[in-house]
This record gives structure tokens, sequence and C-alpha cells, in this order.
């Protein structure tokens, strides 16, 4: 019970903290205006390529955002938690908490389980060539995509640790990651081993199953639950690192 009671702690702190807490005007914003605006100027790019699946981009471009929102609220607490010299606290009770990492967490699953809400039906209320059977593939992977995002938050947290920018790992991830697993061109019309790259990475699974390659609910959920369980112990090794250069004195001077 303790452990519950730490986890939705840190949720009930993390949430209470955001920026959005407090401004409906704000919450709106983050929640469905501007990933509306995201999976929009990816279908539009999409229909400049002349795209043959307007829906397929939709989908996956909506899963995707979702998953990136989860990590960046979870990179963004662990910043406010580091300039507030929380991290050193919370590292030398715990090296690798795992309650202080999912509660961080909770808040992004919320708001990205709302945010993929949006984008998934906003793809369906476009009508761009598709049926309800695809939206309702796309619906039941967003589960999937949210503990990809979760996973993926404990990893570019970690890594945010060791660096002097805590966002600049989130930076890259949020940038690359549409583009390498194929948002936008399927990762299939890549050369062979940018495709075989895109396969290994997170949410490159569920963007495969948007498309309907062949693959069932139960393998995309495998192969994303062992992507994240490797994503979170690297994650959790890299604050191990963090607390090593805590005692040494070295952390303090990034």
């Amino acid at each position: 019970m303790s452990w519950i009671h730490r986890m939705l702690t840190v949720a009930n702190v993390s949430w209470r903290s955001s920026m959005s807490a407090g401004r409906p005007l704000a919450l709106l914003v983050s929640l469905a205006v501007v990933p509306i605006l995201d999976v929009a100027c990816q279908l539009m790019l999409g229909g400049c390529l002349n795209s043959p699946a307007l829906a397929r981009i939709g989908y996956a471009g909506g899963l995707v955002t979702a998953a990136c929102q989860v990590a960046t609220v979870m990179a963004s607490g662990m910043t406010m938690d580091r300039e507030g010299e929380i991290i050193p606290e919370v590292l030398a009770c715990r090296p690798m908490d795992l309650a202080y990492w999912i509660g961080l967490g909770l808040p992004g699953v919320v708001a990205a389980s709302i945010t993929g809400l949006v984008t998934l039906a906003g793809t369906l209320a476009l009508d761009v060539g598709h049926g309800p059977s695809d939206f309702l593939r796309a619906l039941s992977l967003l589960p999937t995509a949210l503990f990809a995002g979760l996973a993926l938050g404990i990893l570019v947290g970690g890594l945010g640790m060791l660096t002097a920018d805590s966002f600049a790992p989130l930076n890259a991830v949020t940038v690359l990651l549409p583009v390498a697993v194929g948002v936008v061109v399927p990762a299939e019309a890549y050369p062979a081993p940018l495709r075989r790259f895109a396969t290994i990475l997170p949410l490159g699974a569920t963007v495969q199953a948007v498309g309907g390659y062949g693959l069932s609910w139960t393998a995309v959920l495998l192969a994303e639950a062992v992507r994240g369980l490797v994503e979170v112990a690297i994650g959790l090794v890299a604050s191990v690192a963090v607390l090593r250069r805590i005692r040494s004195g070295a952390y303090l001077r990034l």
C-alpha cells in the first residue's frame, strides 16, 4: 500500500504543478487543439506526397502523438524536480524507484488518453477514404501506445538527468520518432536497412499494425512490452548513474 500511496502522491503533485492544471483554456489547447493541428499537418504532408492511405497517417500520427505526450509530461516533471533539487532526495532514498517514475507518468497517461481519442475520432470524422473497422483497430492500439509512451518517458527522463539539458533526449525522440517509424511514409517503403531499424524502434510495431500488415493485437502488445522493458531498464540504470554522480558531487556541477 505504501508503494501505491507514494505513486499516487507523486501523480497528484505532478498534475498540480503542471502548466495546464487550473487553466481550462490551456488544458483544452494542450489536450485537443495542438494534437489535432499536429495530425492535420501530417495529413497535409501525406496529401502533398500523394499518399494513398491518409487514414493510416491520421491514426498512426494520433497514436505516436499520444505516446510522445506521456513522455513529454514525464520529462517536464523530471526537469522541474531537478531544478527544485528533489531528484537527489528521491534517488538517495530509492535509486530505482518505479513508484516515482510511474507517478510522474500517470497524469500524462490520462491526458494522452483524451488526446488519443480526440485525434482518432478527428481522423474518422474527416472521412478520408476508410471505414469504421480502421478506427476500431487504431482505438484498440491506444492502450499499447500509452504503455509505450510510459516506457519511453522513463527512458528519456533517465537519460535527461545525465545531460546538461534535460529536454535534449525528449526533443530528439519527439522529432525523429514519427519519421523513423513511418507515420507519413510507411516504413515498408524505406530501404531495407532503415526498414529493419524502424521495426525495432518504440511504436514501430504499433504503426505497422495500423497499416494492417498482418500483425495481431497480441503480437503488437508483446513487441511493445519487450521494447518497453528494455527502455525501463535503461532509464533505471541511468538513475543509478545519476546517484553515483550525486554522491561524487559531479551532478551538482551539470
